[in-house]
Order: C-alpha cells, then sequence, then structure tokens
C-alpha cells in the first residue's frame, strides 16, 4: 500500500494510498460525479463514462495503478476525496523507430471542497514514485488547453513541459455530409489482421505502444474527417523526463523533440 499523509487542517489529515476496489468504488465514483461540469459558453466537454469499473481505462496497460486520497477526521468522518490512474508501456518516439517506457497520468481529480491544499500534486508526485520503480523514463499527460489550474498544476509545481497540442474532431451522428460509396464494403478483422494493420500504417507514429497486440494539426487524414469545427477540442499533451541518464541512444531527450505529423491515441485508454 502506498502512504503519505499531508498536513491536518482542522484536526483533518488525508492520506494517499492505493486503490481498494472492495470498498473504495463508491467513493470514487462520488469524486468523480463533483468533478464533472457540463459545457458552457459553446465549448466542446467530452466525458467518459467508466461503466463502474474506475480501472478501466488502465486495466488493459502492462503495468497499472490507482491512486486514492483518503480523508480522515473530518467533519464527514472518512472520505474519498481525490483520485489518479497510472500506466505504464513501450511506445514509439516517432519516425526514428525508437521507443521508450513511457509513464501516463489519467483521470486526476480532486473533490471542490478540498482543492488548493496540494492534494493533486501529492497524488501526482506518489504516482510518479510508481513510474520510477517500473523503470519509466518519461511520464506524461493530457488536458484541456483552456483549463489553466490543471495546466498550472503540471507545468509550474510538478514540473512538466508543453509537449503535444493534438486536436480532437467531433463529427455529429446526425451530420451525414459524405454519402458512403456504394462500392465500399465493411471487413471484420480478427484480432491479428488488426495489429498488422495498425502496426503497418501507425507504427512510426509518436506514442504508438509496442503492445498493440494486447487487445495533430499536420495529420493528413485532419481534411478528411467531416467534422463540426464548433464542437472541436484542442488538448494539450504535457511531459517530463524522470529518468536522470538518457537511455534514448541517438534520440536524446525526447521532452525536446519536434512534433511529428500525428499522435497516436490508445484505444485501450477509452
Amino acid at each position: 500500500m502506498v502512504v503519505a499523509c499531508l498536513p491536518e487542517d482542522g484536526g483533518e489529515v488525508v492520506l494517499v494510498r492505493e486503490f481498494d476496489g472492495g470498498r473504495d468504488r463508491p467513493g470514487v465514483e462520488q469524486v468523480e460525479r463533483a468533478c464533472e461540469v457540463g459545457p458552457s459558453g459553446g465549448k466542446l466537454c467530452l466525458f467518459t463514462d467508466l461503466l463502474g469499473d474506475p480501472l478501466c481505462r488502465v486495466r488493459h496497460s502492462p503495468a497499472y495503478l490507482m491512486l486514492v486520497a483518503e480523508a480522515v477526521g473530518g467533519p464527514l468522518g472518512t472520505e474519498i476525496v481525490g483520485v489518479v490512474r497510472g500506466c505504464v508501456k513501450t511506445v514509439a518516439c516517432g519516425r526514428s523507430q525508437l521507443f521508450s517506457k513511457v509513464a501516463y497520468l489519467l483521470g486526476l481529480r480532486v473533490s471542490p471542497r478540498h482543492r488548493r491544499r496540494g492534494i493533486g500534486r501529492k497524488l501526482v508526485e506518489r504516482m510518479e514514485e510508481w513510474f520510477r520503480e517500473m523503470g519509466a523514463e518519461y511520464a506524461y499527460v493530457a488536458t484541456d488547453r483552456d483549463n489553466e489550474p490543471s495546466v498550472r498544476l503540471f507545468t509550474g509545481a510538478c514540473g512538466y513541459a508543453k509537449f503535444r497540442t493534438p486536436s480532437v474532431l467531433v463529427h455529429p451522428v446526425f451530420g451525414h455530409d459524405l454519402a458512403p460509396s456504394r462500392r465500399a464494403a465493411v471487413v471484420r478483422l480478427d484480432a491479428r489482421e488488426a495489429e498488422l494493420l495498425y502496426r503497418r500504417r501507425l507504427g512510426s507514429v509518436e506514442f504508438f505502444p509496442r503492445d498493440i497486440d494486447a487487445v495533430g494539426a499536420c495529420e493528413p487524414l485532419r481534411a478528411g474527417v467531416p467534422h463540426w469545427p464548433r464542437l472541436g477540442a484542442d488538448d494539450l499533451w504535457c511531459i517530463k523526463r524522470l529518468a536522470d541518464g538518457y537511455g534514448d541512444g541517438a534520440l536524446g531527450d525526447w521532452s525536446k523533440a519536434p512534433p511529428g505529423t500525428s499522435i497516436f491515441v490508445d484505444p485501450r485508454e477509452f
């Protein structure tokens, strides 16, 4: 179990420990609901439905961990007030065909009543300790470019650097501007065929996972994807080097490498 204590506040102590599926699920779901915000000003908000499984976004990775922040001794007794997920996998660093062991932070949440107490930072720090134990050379996180508190946390307090800015293109289900060709056919691929297709077409793209068989603005496909710009979203991916030495050979420090034309978003994380 991972344990850390935060300073007391009115007799309340916050512990950071490993997620216990037998007793923590209701508390985690409550934190997730408390942190959900709806769209405002016409801006798109994307939500990931966990379908009752808090580990669903990381459990298919080679190595994963979920941490919770638990408040003890407060006015509401013992309650979950923060969560974060992490996974470690080997991914491509771009066209160089080099791979690095990379850790990914997902779903950092702190309940509104417990913010500005350093809980988010402590969750990140404890997760980074596990990343290093697992041999990860880098850690990265994706956030909304307009989420100023999140950007400040990672690029300021946690020492991450702005790295990539992929765009999410949204095509409304009721907008069918392009009619499918009558010559088009839908072919069901088995797992091995799908794996070979991914590797052949996307194997050199940044963040392509080496274990894909286990289940950008310059992107050439961008112009061919029908979408509503009004519903688009712009992510900010931040990265931090965890290793002291350089194990990337000719790559050097990946966090300083220029962007490629595409980023691979692992479908197992959604």
